[in-house]
């Protein structure tokens, strides 16, 4: 009986688009303290590529990963909580639970990500890319309480 429960729970879950996440590590506050700040909507264009801060790289040892999303409830990335991209789903709509009014990408190599990655309001309707790791975005209008990764 409890096995159909839990089969019968996973395939309801599995038909849903919105993933519900709770942080994985909670991530010091001076981590993105010192990235520069700038300000994204959810009508910026919305790039490919989340890139670096130095624009396209061509590294024969791609260096992508560590990377951290950062999501904060303050402006400014301070007091972040943080997704290990590697293990993100990617193409689905992930509310993490809480809202955020700044966010960041923490990438060691600077390299730039393959992917886009993306933060929006409530609804998982509309988004605005991150077009840059370690750069601190303020989200405008705050919160926002959704990301997606592609």
């Amino acid at each position: 009986m409890r096995f159909t429960f839990l089969a019968l729970a996973a395939a309801a879950l599995s038909q849903s688009t919105v993933i519900v996440a709770t942080p994985l590590t909670a991530v010091a506050t001076d981590i993105a303290a010192k990235f520069p700040v700038f300000d994204i909507d959810k009508v910026h264009a919305q790039p490919n590529v989340t890139l670096s801060q130095g624009g396209i790289r061509v590294d024969t040892a791609q260096a992508e990963f560590p990377a951290t999303l950062l999501l904060c409830p303050t402006t400014n990335c301070i007091s972040c909580f943080g997704f290990d991209l590697s293990s993100m789903p990617t193409h689905e709509c992930i509310v993490p639970g809480f809202t955020f009014q700044s966010v960041s990408i923490n990438q060691p190599s600077n390299q730039g990500l393959p992917f886009g990655v993306f933060v929006g309001p409530g609804g998982c309707v509309s988004f605005a890319s991150l077009p840059a790791v370690n750069t601190c975005y303020n989200v405008i209008p705050a919160p926002f309480s959704d990301y997606s990764v592609t």
